[in-house]
């Protein structure tokens, strides 16, 4: 399931994998509950996927909890109480893993051969691993403690589903100088306030706002205040040089701020402000950075934000552009990007478009429209818009199209649409026009086509008309 309806997977995960623990189940126990695969809630808990929604509520029964709650990701949240665990019998294997049963020496390694040690080891920590799901809370938070963060790191993250969140918080305190961001920021889902907030102060003391901002999503109030408010104050600055037009701050190339500044502010900002920054940063902008600042800007921004990245946008930047716009300025977008625009692109902007812009926005793709293009505009077109409409596409009508334009026509306005393309319509269209046209105004029809008119069309008329 995706992150399409504004909650976070990793919050939902993490907070899934706290409530499972404090519930007493292992992974195994809580899908046999379910009735689905240990997979599906290791899934669940890594932020990967979501629950299904027939899944949810027996997922907040079992973990005596509501679905609101699940799906906020709030941790602070207290669950109601433990639900009691199913009586699984243990595995029998658990204790080799923790250690307990005496190994065979396997004797130092032969000159000249693989350090078997090593191997050992990691044979032990894939097969840890992948008995993860099956094992009680003691053994796993055992297991944990017994690796070396620094040359275990992938593991410990994997386990970070598992173990309990005072063993990691002791494991992550012990050794936070020596675990990289990147490690940080994929345990702080299962990190526990305290220890974030922890973390976060010392890399604020330390100016490490890299490890401030990949925490960023996971804190809460001051620490995150904190960095965004320093980032806007050096901002401020920056955008004072910038409007008085200093060479030297075009296009945001040596202004002082990282890569990680950036991304921070482009989060943080107003999405009305999002074209600004756009053209303060466009010497720093790649594509996820433009994806990020599609993704922040106001809908009714859009087409000034393409006019300031429009050379940095890719085909699935120009698509996701055109999903961001507001419906009643998609016309002004199309005069950004008409030049970038595949027929796929136009039907989906046309589809996106509000009604009255619908004219508007095929001017200004008239050099960009195919065959279905032009089908897509008349079925979207308001009646009442048609007229003007026509005024565009009529260069490019077939007889096909003529006919599909007359039948959406008001029955009653058919002569101001023969005025307007009668000289390019085929017989077959004029057929199909009087068939259309209501008897009250087929007289005015047949004296507008007059000597267009076949004997034959004369005398329908006629008996039409008796």
């Amino acid at each position: 399931m995706e992150n399409n309806i504004g909650f976070d997977m990793e919050k939902c995960g993490a907070l899934i994998s706290r409530l499972r623990k404090q519930a007493g189940y292992t992974q195994a126990e809580l899908a046999q509950r379910l009735g689905i695969s240990y997979q599906a809630v290791s899934s669940w808990e890594r932020g990967a996927s979501m629950p299904d929604i027939g899944k949810l509520r027996d997922l907040a029964n079992a973990l005596n909890t509501t679905v609101d709650h699940i799906l906020s990701g709030d941790a602070g949240a207290a669950p109601l109480a433990a639900a009691p665990a199913l009586a699984i019998p243990e595995p029998q294997y658990e204790k080799e893993i923790a250690g307990d049963a005496p190994a065979a020496d396997p004797g130092p390694a032969p000159a000249g051969t693989p350090n078997q040690e090593n191997k050992k080891r990691a044979y032990n920590l894939s097969t840890l691993l992948s008995l993860a799901p099956f094992m009680d809370q003691e053994t796993l938070d055992a297991a944990a403690q017994e690796l070396d963060p620094a040359s275990d790191m992938k593991a410990l993250v994997s386990l970070a589903p598992f173990v309990s969140s005072k063993v990691l918080g002791d494991i992550v305190r012990l050794n936070a100088d020596r675990l990289p961001t990147h490690t940080l920021a994929a345990l702080a889902p299962f990190m526990d306030g305290d220890l974030l907030e922890e973390i976060a102060f010392r890399s604020e003391n330390e100016g490490n706002e890299k490890c401030m901002i990949a925490l960023a999503p996971f804190l809460a109030g001051k620490p995150a205040g904190r960095l965004f408010e320093r980032l806007k104050a050096k901002l401020n600055g920056f955008m004072r040089a910038f409007d008085e037009e200093k060479p030297e701050n075009e296009g945001g190339e040596d202004n002082g701020f990282t890569e990680s500044d950036v991304e921070t502010l482009i989060s943080n900002a107003d999405g009305e402000d999002i074209p600004r920054l756009a053209k303060m940063f466009a010497g720093r902008l790649d594509e996820r950075l433009c994806r990020e600042l599609i993704d922040a800007c106001e809908e009714e921004e859009v087409p000034r934000l393409a006019h300031e990245i429009k050379h940095r946008l890719s085909h699935d930047l120009v698509t996701r552009i055109i999903d961001a716009c507001d419906e009643d300025v998609m016309a002004g977008l199309a005069d950004e990007i008409r030049d970038m625009v595949d027929s796929e692109q136009i039907d989906r902007m046309i589809s996106n478009c509000g009604d009255e812009q619908i004219t508007s926005l095929a001017y200004s793709l008239k050099d960009r429209l195919d065959r279905q293009n032009i089908e897509r505009l008349i079925d979207a077109c308001d009646e009442d818009e048609l007229s003007e409409l026509a005024k565009v596409i009529c260069p490019m009508l077939d007889e096909e199209l003529t006919d599909q334009l007359i039948d959406a026509w008001d029955d009653e306005g058919l002569v101001s649409l023969w005025e307007l393309a009668g000289d390019r319509m085929s017989d077959s269209n004029l057929k199909h026009m009087l068939g259309a046209c209501d008897e009250d105004c087929l007289v005015e029809l047949a004296r507008a086509m007059g000597e267009r008119l076949s004997p034959r069309d004369i005398k329908d008329v006629l008996e039409r008309l008796r």
